[in-house]
């Protein structure tokens, strides 16, 4: 893949709540964004129940953005054993945060063709997905994710996924192309697996008593000339040639024509010729 790969963000509710409504629209600019269906809900929990008016604020602004962000809130989830929950009870806001990182997990599985990037501030998450085996599925904090915006550098995370994703494909691809090109050898068969009929006794003596026939010249010589209608024509055409010669020798004698002179003159010089 020599292009840069798409990229799906995946805003925990620290993302959120660390950031204001004007750098949510700069975070449309990298890609794709995803709300997971547990931050939507606490978000429209918090506005209608926090008693923090920062908070309230927050959630107030959130939902008169998001239904002209082109955000998409998704339900997707995925299990992976970095991804389980601790023995201990979690609170509200550790559920909330694990959801994030299996939605985000979740992205990455169902587009392998896409780096799903999950942005939180939130350190457990950051080693979960840090620890996933998964070439593109990787977790940056919001100011690595407005530097990225704003400078357009890109967090060391996100480029080494990237070019990993690309390793990935390229090999990919090769692979691809290699098998599409294997030849099929053609198939040999054996002398052992070719069943013959039984001979009889009279086919076998006739074998060895008649040694085969070899063609011979006069048939080869058949084949090899023109077809009999030709070969006719041209007999045809000599004979009439050598019937007319002969007439007009014959013609020529008895005329005395003058072309038959030197036929009538003697062998020897010293001879007169006759008068």
């Amino acid at each position: 893949m020599s292009l840069t790969p798409p990229v799906l963000l995946v805003l925990d509710i620290s993302a959120l709540a660390s950031s204001t409504p004007k750098e949510w629209i700069e975070f449309s600019r990298i890609g794709s964004t995803y709300i997971p269906q547990a931050v939507y809900e606490e978000m429209k929990l918090l506005f209608d129940r926090s008693p923090d008016p920062d908070l309230e604020e927050l959630c107030k602004s959130f939902n008169h953005f998001y239904p002209h962000s082109g955000w998409t809130i998704t339900e997707a989830h995925a299990h992976h054993p970095s991804l389980a929950a601790a023995g201990q009870a979690l609170t509200r806001r550790a559920r909330i945060t694990l959801a994030s990182a299996r939605c985000a997990y979740a992205l990455a599985l169902s587009s392998p063709g896409h780096l799903a990037v999950l942005v939180t501030n939130d350190q457990s998450s950051l080693q979960r997905i840090y620890q996933l085996p998964s070439t593109n599925l990787c977790a940056i904090r919001t100011s690595e994710l407005l530097q990225w915006c704003r400078a357009g550098q890109r967090p060391v995370m996100v480029s080494q996924k990237m070019q990993q994703l690309r390793a990935t494909s390229s090999v990919a691809a090769a692979v691809t192309t290699n098998s599409g090109s294997v030849r099929t050898s053609p198939t040999r068969v054996h002398p052992g697996t070719l069943s013959t009929p039984p001979r009889s006794p009279s086919m076998t003596a006739r074998r060895y008593a008649q040694p085969p026939s070899r063609p011979s010249r006069s048939r080869v010589r058949a084949d090899n000339s023109l077809p009999d209608w030709i070969t006719q024509l041209l007999s045809l055409v000599l004979a009439f040639g050598g019937l007319a010669l002969a007439a007009w020798i014959m013609w020529s004698v008895i005329h005395n024509t003058e072309w038959l002179a030197p036929l009538r003159q003697p062998l020897d010089p010293t001879q007169p010729t006759p008068q």
